[in-house]
């Protein structure tokens, strides 16, 4: 027996406060006391001191209103509190049953001499209810007239006193399948059926655990006045595996590879419980997009059918993206039993769910359990695409389902384990259920997260994919499509197939180019598509998961079954999805996932260059060619062309190399290409993320080094070269600048000027020393924008020091006694002035320079001067402060025109 107390979602706790004092003082009045005072009241929770009409004694009630057992701390808080007060007893008025060691504490209780144990009193509901209905209060359960209405007692589940504002009502759920699909509700008093839409509709909007199912059934009659056919159970999708192994689904058995380690765990998981050494029955394999957390999950549930496993653990794997309502969640439990019976685990019972408010309470279900344990058995479900339960408000009521089964089984500690895949990169706002519910259960759940793909996995990968094509791939493009993925297993698995279906054109793999463009490998897939495919195909990416019949509907069966047979879109049950959440977020934004690009080449900036304008775009050159026209030995070429097709900028078939397709014969398109790829690159990203604008050390950008490949395992002096190495290509293509022998983390906006003398260093000074005005600066470009190109005819106008800084600042590239603007640099910014001041702002000795002047808002030039070289360790005598003059007056422009112009934020306290 079961009572519920059910209030509006919009309620305050004070309203179910209310309805549970109404309940507990009806209680109260049949034995014969009244209430004297209201202690305390807090939400779902009621303390009274009652007084008994005749004898005047008085008795401490504690109510609660909770779905929770109730625990042994509240029994002993109840005895502390009479002890205390001495009171003559004490009550405790709950709607819901005491839990494991509660019952321990009452049964221990009662073994007292009568003096004691009558102290305290437990009215669980099986004691409210028979009070209730002793004293006429409510009638007793209408069950023969359920049993009319239902067409056998088999197909009623367990009763329930649900309370409400509306009034008291017995509750019994009907079964379909084993499941409840329904519920008929009979006034607690009258016994009579409720029927009446009103009331029917009201109690449906409470907040309680009967809303989600139908509560007019078996109302509605057909024409000749039989009952109308009851609902049946929503048909449980289990996670599909693919067909072959360039299908898009989770991986067939055979062809999944890697994650041995997260195997053995979830099994010794698994093998914990059946020998009682783990209390934790929920776990959650999390992760981004396409890791592989389905495949996962269908190699784990097709592992415990082995030989080994297959009589001790077994594993049912269901597609959360098959649920449209709440029942999804109890079939999915029930076909997971019947499934696992029928492969010998626990009893042949008959398996009923017949208390929805907690499924694993059900008798049957409950004996069921016990078997398991006695047999040494463990039986474990698994819901995967658990994210899908939040992603549309429809699907609130299934997640709460879920929720409340979460909860159950971790409550329970049986043998059986519930587990989720979890995509870790989709949004959960702070204030939707999904995030309480995750971190409500982190100490429930053991958290198995997967990361990319190693190296070995990823070679074990290509190697099955070479099985499946009979073939060998050259080693090149086994090499290519090893670093391009970057060990995410869906893209491996994307550039294998774009491979293999270039194979199928082509015929051989000789002169292959491997599309390492992730935009182009999702627009391959759209480019054969017809129009109404293409609309279909977006329709389901924006309803998804999309109903079937609605689909259908507005796109037509033959569209649809095409971008099925495609593989495009994926049928579960009666729900559609786009193939991979990847490929979902491309339709909708147009966005690609950011894949950071790791490779660190095995030549230098200098070697590539010198190789890569050797290159021509229409034909292949041997690399013996290559190496007589640059002076390098033919295996040095190799390992040179290899940088360069990773980099984009190289072509390769065998030993032959030519330019890209997509590049032209000239330098700057060269340049432009490493820039690029280097934009994407593991060490860039993460030098913006942590040091963006700032200046750091050599030993810094080595320690990022490190973080981004993690895997990697090299001597000191390897890494040191790597890292040189990186920070060249960095410098040349405008994302970093060297400042003596520090690093400013800054983009540019375009190639650096001293990429177009490749091999030759040029370093900034430690300190900027301005030598020209802001004004004249900015002058400088406008002059030089205005067509006046030659620097002797510069240098006479006055503009030396200006194009000294902006040379500084990669505004300007020279070539022999020609200048021109760095127009990519400058466009970043927006404008002339604007890409001179923001440079300017991030020096180094500027930032030293604002910061001083926060601390001392008042300061000469010459103090100021004498201030960096200090920071700087740079000698200042009196003779050099002559020398130094004419700068540092400049330098006094520099932050002055600064700060009035509001580019550089004034110092608190500077008198103008």
């Amino acid at each position: 027996m079961k009572i519920e107390v059910a209030c509006k979602e919009t309620d305050s706790t004070k309203a179910k406060g209310d309805l549970l004092e109404g309940l507990a003082k009806d209680l109260l009045s049949a034995q014969g006391y009244e209430v004297v005072e209201e202690i305390r009241v807090a939400g779902a929770e009621l303390d009274l001191l009652c007084k008994h009409k005749v004898n005047g004694k008085e008795i401490y009630v504690e109510c609660k209103a909770q779905k929770e057992k109730i625990s042994a701390p509240i029994l002993r808080q109840l005895l502390g509190t009479i002890s205390a007060y001495d009171y003559a007893e004490g009550w405790l008025v709950s709607t819901s049953h005491l839990g494991k060691e509660a019952k321990g504490f009452a049964d221990l209780w009662k073994k007292k001499t009568i003096d004691q144990s009558s102290r305290l009193s437990f009215y669980t509901p099986d004691l409210v209810v028979e009070s209730l209905q002793s004293s006429s209060v409510i009638c007793r359960q209408p069950v023969e007239q359920a049993i009319k209405l239902a067409g056998g007692s088999e197909l009623l589940g367990d009763w329930l006193l649900l309370v409400t504002e509306y009034g008291r009502y017995w509750v019994v759920y009907t079964l379909s399948g084993g499941a409840p699909s329904g519920a008929l509700l009979f006034n607690a008093t009258t016994s009579r059926r409720v029927a009446d839409d009103a009331t029917l509709s009201n109690i449906s909007r409470l907040e309680s655990s009967i809303a989600e199912y139908d509560l007019k059934i078996f109302l509605d009659e057909d024409p000749k006045g039989s009952i109308a056919t009851e609902p049946q159970l929503p048909r449980v999708i289990e996670v599909q595996i693919g067909d072959s192994w360039d299908d898009y689904r989770p991986a067939r058995p055979q062809d999944f590879v890697g994650r041995d380690a997260t195997q053995k765990e979830i099994i010794g998981f698994l093998a914990n419980v059946s020998s009682g050494k783990s209390e934790t029955r929920i776990f959650a394999i999390t992760g981004n997009s396409g890791l592989g957390k389905s495949s996962l999950i269908a190699k784990l549930r097709d592992r415990t059918r082995n030989q080994f496993y297959s009589k001790r653990f077994f594993t049912y794997a269901v597609d959360i993206r098959g649920a449209a309502t709440p029942s999804y969640i109890s079939a999915s439990l029930l076909s997971c039993m019947k499934t696992a019976q029928s492969f010998g685990f626990g009893e042949d019972i008959e398996l009923v769910l017949s208390d929805p408010s907690s499924l694993l309470s059900s008798p049957s279900i409950a004996a069921y359990l016990e078997s398991l344990k006695a047999n040494n058995q463990v039986v474990c479900l698994v819901f995967d695409q658990f994210e899908e339960l939040y992603s549309k408000p429809e699907l609130f009521g299934v997640f709460n389902a879920a929720k409340d089964l979460m909860l159950d089984v971790a409550s329970h500690k049986a043998n059986f384990t519930l587990g989720f895949a979890w995509k870790t990169d989709s949004t959960t706002q702070q204030d939707h259920p999904a995030y309480h519910m995750w971190h409500d259960l982190s100490d429930h759940r053991k958290v198995y997260k997967l990361d990319v793909f190693m190296n070995g996995e990823i070679s074990k990968a290509i190697t099955t994919f070479e099985k499946e094509i009979g073939r060998k791939i050259p080693i090149e493009i086994r090499h290519q499509i090893s670093n391009s993925s970057q060990g995410f297993p869906w893209l491996l698995k994307k550039l294998c197939i774009n491979l293999y279906e270039n194979i199928k054109k082509e015929g051989n793999t000789d002169s292959l180019l491997v599309e390492l463009d992730v935009s182009r490998l999702f627009e391959n897939d759209t480019e054969n598509l017809t129009p109404q495919e293409y609309s279909c195909l977006k329709l389901v990416a924006q309803k998804a998961p999309a109903d079937w019949s609605e689909i259908i509907e507005i796109a037509g069966v033959a569209v649809v079954n095409s971008l099925v047979h495609k593989r495009l879109i994926i049928k579960s049950g009666s729900r559609l999805n786009v193939y991979w959440d990847i490929f979902k977020d491309y339709l909708l934004t147009g966005a690609i996932p950011i894949i950071p690009f790791n490779y660190i080449p095995t030549s230098d900036l200098s070697s590539m260059f010198n190789v890569a304008v050797k290159l021509s775009g229409a034909d292949y050159a041997s690399s013996s060619q290559i190496a007589n026209a640059t002076g390098l030995k033919d295996r040095t070429v190799w390992n040179i062309g290899a940088d360069l097709v990773m980099f984009g900028v190289a072509e390769r078939k065998n030993v032959q190399f030519k330019l890209h397709r997509d590049l032209t014969d000239s330098s700057e398109s060269i340049l432009q290409r490493l820039r690029e790829k280097l934009g994407k690159h593991s060490l860039k990203m993460l030098l913006y993320k942590s040091h963006a604008g700032k200046t750091i050390s050599h030993s810094d950008i080595m320690k990022s080094l490190r973080a981004t490949t993690r895997n990697a395992q090299f001597s000191e002096k390897t890494w040191k070269v790597y890292t040189n190495r990186l920070i060249k290509l960095l410098c040349a293509t405008g994302y970093i600048t060297r400042i003596s022998d520090k690093f400013l983390i800054q983009d540019s906006g375009a190639f650096s000027a001293e990429a177009y003398q490749v091999g030759k260093r040029r370093r900034r000074g430690v300190i900027f020393s301005a030598m020209a005005s802001p004004a004249s600066v900015c002058e400088a470009v406008g002059v030089i924008r205005s067509g006046t190109d030659q620097l002797n005819i510069l240098i006479g106008m006055g503009y030396r020091n200006s194009i000294f800084i902006l040379e500084r600042f990669d505004l300007i590239i020279r070539t022999g006694n020609t200048v021109k603007l760095n127009s990519a640099s400058i466009s970043k910014f927006g404008s002339d002035n604007a890409a001179v001041w923001s440079l300017a702002k991030n020096e180094p000795a500027v930032v030293k320079c604002i910061s001083k002047l926060h601390s001392s808002p008042i300061i000469t030039a010459l103090e100021l001067g004498a201030y960096l070289a200090s920071e700087y360790n740079v000698s200042w005598t009196d003779a050099s402060k002559t020398r130094n003059g004419n700068s540092l007056r400049q330098w006094s422009n520099w932050v002055k025109e600064g700060i009035d112009s509001a580019i550089i934020p004034e110092p608190p306290g500077r008198t103008k």
